[in-house]
């Protein structure tokens, strides 16, 4: 479908993918439309509704500045020299790439080990983002954000800051085998490498000397900015360093298992992912995150950002027990931890969270710092909740450095409750592998991205990013359908789409609408809570995920339909 209202009411115009939008949505898209920073236009999906501050459901493009009640961020990859193999036996680095646009004929790996060429674009990510050292036995040093994930010899993935000395990683070093494709060779034979030989593996030589291993991994006091591929059909491709390198994303994970397989009493499911993931405000009575995500988090925390702001520490309670005991929990709100079948009847399992109480704070304290610093300039703003940092500005600098570090963790711990989650459910299926990663989806950030011929600061709150083939997921309410996508790169919307279906209500009007009756006749055939507690989350409360899927027909195609079979919130 395409765009269904355009609102002139500002600076620039609000492009809206639908025709059914609140009142107050609309007054909060119009007073971010007079902003002097908004580039082109303001783009509105179509699950819209009234936020904080900034309308969720929207896409706002600025220059020069950052509005923090709108913003997270998304997490980088690789510094721009970084140099990347071609298919036809050139290469380019990444920031090469992103400044050509378009499309790109790289190299990724399949499922069989199979060498093959693939399509990725490339964009930069982040700006002055923290950095690793990586050094391979082959010479070769590779720079990258610390959770970046390199492909092992096993087909396994691990974090560049997980990386050990005489780790082996999966080398861009092939054969020809006997039906003509060209394979991963296994193992490299050692042999000895000739003085000064630099690496060809891109245009079929064979490595000399070395078995792609880690010699080192340092961490790096120095920042860039950063950029990644994104390479919708393998999520993977390799540098010219001779290695391979997941692409940025993955969430939502499929196992190898049927709906036949399932334990006749979902119940059981639901309580054991209970007992293995804390939610609302309960956190784990002990530290259960990697020692080295801890000691990774907690270097940016505590050596950068609360000694310039050690306000920040007095708006949260034993704030390092807290930070470290919460990752690996859900959380509340809207938050959830669902397993679903899709239209083979696959099993999946899909989960959203975000960066806990540790996030909330920072959140609240900056929005609070842009208000203090635009006091003199307060009576210029549409709304005092849009009050905003300039590129240059005092506390810029700070407050990206803040969300960036609120967007790792939100990233770490749902990787940590997706591992809880897994082990639990082993504990109740009957033995399963998975087999599919899909997106781990953002859609609270800001991007530096190129739009109508412009860098700028892409807000998406309550959107994700829908580039051409780019996977994403759209949930629905907790008795309706999911849908796992594959976006269109439509420009008017900014090359994004929903984040899910979006209320229609508030969670107070629910409450006095709904009760649990409501809930338990809302919610038939999916195991979940079905108590007065949970009724704010009730489906009536949200829009039919079917019209938001086909308000944005122009935006996505929909790859997989997912059906709630348990849900665990918040």
């Amino acid at each position: 479908m395409p765009i269904g209202l355009v609102l002139n009411k500002g600076k620039v115009p609000v492009k809206i993918y639908t025709k059914e939008v609140e009142s107050h949505a609309l007054d909060q898209l119009a007073s971010i439309s007079k902003l002097p920073f908004i580039h082109s236009h303001i783009a509105a999906m179509p699950d819209v509704h009234m936020g904080i501050g900034a309308t969720i459901g929207s896409v706002i493009p600025t220059k020069g500045a950052i509005i923090p009640a709108a913003v997270g961020v998304d997490i980088g990859c690789f510094v721009g020299e970084t140099e990347i193999p071609l298919f036809g036996g050139t290469q380019a680095t990444l920031k090469e790439l992103a400044e050509q646009g378009g499309e790109h004929w790289i190299y990724s790996i399949d499922k069989k080990q199979k060498i093959v060429a693939a399509k990725a674009t490339a964009n930069l990510t982040r700006k002055n983002a923290s950095l690793v050292k990586i050094i391979l036995d082959n010479d070769a040093k590779i720079l990258c954000t610390p959770d970046h994930r390199f492909m092992l010899r096993d087909g396994k993935w691990c974090e560049a800051k997980d990386l050990q000395a005489k780790t082996s990683l999966m080398p861009f070093n092939g054969c020809i085998d006997e039906s003509g494709c060209w394979i991963v060779k296994q193992p490299i034979a050692v042999q000895p490498r000739p003085p000064n030989k630099k690496l060809q593996n891109h245009s079929g030589s064979l490595a000399y000397g070395y078995n792609h291993q880690v010699e080192s991994v340092e961490f790096l006091e120095q920042k860039e900015d950063v950029y990644c591929l994104t390479v919708p059909k393998y999520e993977n491709f390799a540098l010219s360093a001779g290695v391979f390198v997941h692409n940025c994303g993955m969430n939502a994970t499929r196992l190898s298992i049927k709906a036949k397989d399932l334990p006749d009493s979902l119940k059981k499911v639901r309580l054991a992912i209970e007992e293995a993931v804390p939610v609302g405000f309960a956190m784990h009575k002990s530290i259960q995150a990697k020692n080295s995500t801890i000691i990774a988090l907690n270097k940016v925390l505590e050596e950068q950002i609360l000694p310039k702001h050690p306000a920040i520490i007095k708006m949260m309670k034993n704030i390092y027990r807290t930070w470290t005991q919460q990752l690996g929990s859900l959380g509340g709100g809207n938050h959830f931890i669902e397993v679903c079948l899709d239209e083979n009847q696959d099993v999946w399992i899909m989960l959203h969270s975000g960066s806990r109480g540790i996030g909330n704070v920072m959140g609240r304290y900056f929005i609070g710092l842009a208000k203090k610093d635009m006091e003199q300039h307060i009576t210029q703003l549409p709304h005092k909740d849009l009050a905003y940092f300039t590129e240059g500005a005092k506390y810029f600098n700070d407050y990206v450095e803040a969300v960036h570090w609120a967007q790792e963790y939100a990233l770490f711990n749902r990787k940590e409750m997706m591992s809880l989650i897994i082990e639990s459910l082993r504990k109740v299926f009957k033995p399963f592998e998975v087999t599919k990663e899909t997106i781990n989806c953002h859609h609270n950030y800001v991007a530096v991205e190129e739009h109508f011929g412009e860098q700028v600061f892409l807000t998406r709150k309550g959107a994700i990013r829908a580039g051409e083939g780019e996977l994403g997921i759209i949930p629905g309410s907790m008795g309706a359908k999911s849908y796992i996508v594959r976006g269109k790169g439509d420009p008017d919307s900014f090359c994004s789409c929903s984040h899910g279906a979006g209320r229609k209500m508030s969670r107070t009007a629910a409450k006095k609408q709904f009760n649990h009756r409501d809930m338990e006749a809302q919610t038939q055939g999916v195991e979940c809570r079905k108590d007065k507690g949970v009724v704010d989350e009730i489906p009536g409360a949200y829009k039919s995920i079917d019209e938001v899927m086909q308000n944005q027909s122009d935006l996505v195609e929909a790859v997989h339909t997912l059906k709630q079979v348990v849900c665990v919130k918040g």
